[in-house]
């Protein structure tokens, strides 16, 4: 499991110093590039630009169980799911000091990004992704 920790900044909370819904997004994003580096073995840059890769999100759910305000650490604990022929599956769970504040889950598919249609997961990133599925 890939994990990812960051602070809740002010330019993440509403006025009132509780963490914006929409912000939270963008953390996990984050922690996603992060794992895409970790994980697949190549950083955002190079498969976007190298590779002509890319790898939106087609669908997300989340629930938020506990609050989170500005000061607080968040852990994001990745889980790959599930792979498929040019998707993956990845469970997030987010805690600060050891509650959980939010669970997401993200279907990812990888695409070509002259064509922008969904393309096969390239041999080695495949291998990389299948030893990630718990």
């Amino acid at each position: 499991m890939f994990t990812a920790t960051f602070p809740l900044r002010f330019g993440h909370c509403d006025p009132a110093g509780i963490a914006f819904y929409p912000r939270y997004f963008e953390l996990c994003d984050a922690a996603i590039e992060d794992w895409t580096a970790a994980v697949l073995g190549q950083d955002r840059r190079t498969l976007h630009l190298d590779l002509k890769l890319g790898l939106p999100t087609v669908s997300l759910q989340a629930d938020f169980s506990k609050a989170s305000r500005l000061g607080d650490q968040l852990a994001f604990a990745i889980r790959t799911r599930r792979v498929g022929n040019s998707s993956v599956d990845l469970d997030l769970t987010v805690t600060s000091d050891g509650e959980t504040r939010f669970l997401a889950r993200y279907t990812m598919v990888l695409i070509d990004l002259v064509t922008l249609q969904a393309t096969s997961w390239p041999a080695p990133l495949r291998e990389r992704l299948n030893k990630e599925v718990e």
